[in-house]
């Protein structure tokens, strides 16, 4: 079972991914971890710094992928990332971080959450 969510949390990565290649950003890093979490893409759309949490999930049985998006992971992910940008010292000085969620092959991406 945790081998199969492994898989499907990364074809729902790579499903991000390609969606927001086309849509102009430009990735930077994939699977970002340090001593607080992961991040699942860090990005950069024109003079932003984006980290992207990516919820994918093949049915609504159990609920939507934007449910799994709570005030806890954001502050996990908003950690994390302040721990990227002190330890990487990024060239940009706009940072935010942006959900895409994906129920089947429909993509939902939510701009600075």
């Amino acid at each position: 079972m945790k081998y199969e969510n492994y898989n499907k949390g990364r074809a729902g990565e790579t499903m991000a991914l390609d969606y927001l290649l086309k849509k102009g950003y430009v990735l930077v890093e994939q699977n970002y971890e340090n001593k607080l979490g992961e991040i699942d893409l860090i990005m950069t759309d024109k003079e932003w710094l984006v980290f992207v949490e990516v919820k994918y999930k093949t049915d609504d049985y159990l609920g939507l992928p934007e449910e799994m998006v709570d005030k806890r992971k954001i502050g996990r992910v908003k950690r994390v990332a302040e721990g990227y940008v002190f330890l990487q010292k990024p060239r940009q000085t706009k940072y935010r971080i942006d959900a895409v969620c994906i129920l089947g092959k429909e993509i939902r991406h939510y701009e600075n959450i």
